[in-house]
C-alpha cells in the first residue's frame, strides 16, 4: 500500500464515473454509497446520518466539517487504520477514489445536492475531492479513529498520475 506514494510514476489501468442519485446505492472498489432516507413533510426534510445499529456503522472518533472553494481541489491521501464516512452537504462534489496498489484503479463520484447520502471509505484506499460548478462545497466527515499524522498518506492532486482524467468536463455528470 504504501507503494503508491514512494513510486514515481502511477499508472491507472482503469477509471469509471459513477454519479450518486436520489435513493440509489452503489460500491465502488471497496467504497459504498448509501442514500440518506428523507423523512418529507411540508416544512422541508429530516434523515439520519448514523446509528449505533446502523449497517454503514463507523463508531465515530472524530466529526468534522469543510467548506471548500469552487474548483479547489483536496486530494490524495488514504489513512493506514481510519475509515472515513463522507457527507456531502452543498454544492458539487467530484470524489475521487484511487486503489494504492498495483494495478491502479479509479473511480470518480460525481455528486450534487438532491442525492443526499454517505460515502464510506475504507483503510487504505486513496481520496480526495473536487469542487465542481460555481458554488462552494460543504462537506461533513466522520471519521473511526482522531486523526494522527502518521496514519495518512498523501500525495499531491496534480502529481504525474498516467491515464487519470482530472480534466474531465463535469457537464454531462451533474
Amino acid at each position: 500500500m504504501l507503494g503508491l506514494f514512494c513510486m514515481d510514476r502511477i499508472k491507472v489501468i482503469s477509471h469509471r464515473h459513477v454519479v450518486a442519485r436520489p435513493g440509489e446505492s452503489f460500491g465502488a472498489l471497496g467504497a459504498v454509497w448509501t442514500p440518506l432516507q428523507l423523512h418529507r413533510d411540508e416544512r422541508g426534510w429530516f434523515a439520519e446520518i448514523w446509528r449505533t445499529d446502523s449497517l454503514r456503522n463507523i463508531v465515530p472518533r472524530q466529526i468534522s466539517i469543510s467548506k471548500t472553494l469552487p474548483g479547489v481541489t483536496k486530494a490524495f491521501h488514504y489513512h493506514r487504520k481510519q475509515e472515513d464516512l463522507f457527507i456531502p452537504i452543498s454544492g458539487a462534489f467530484r470524489i475521487v477514489l484511487l486503489q494504492t496498489k498495483n494495478p491502479f484503479e479509479s473511480v470518480s463520484i460525481w455528486w450534487n445536492e438532491g442525492a443526499e447520502g454517505c460515502l464510506r471509505i475504507p483503510a487504505g484506499l486513496a481520496h480526495g475531492y473536487r469542487v465542481e460548478g460555481v458554488f462552494e462545497g460543504k462537506m461533513l466527515y466522520m471519521t473511526s479513529e482522531t486523526y494522527l499524522p502518521q496514519d495518512e498518506g498523501r500525495m499531491e492532486w496534480d502529481r504525474d498520475i498516467e491515464g487519470f482524467p482530472w480534466d474531465e468536463n463535469s457537464d454531462n455528470m451533474l
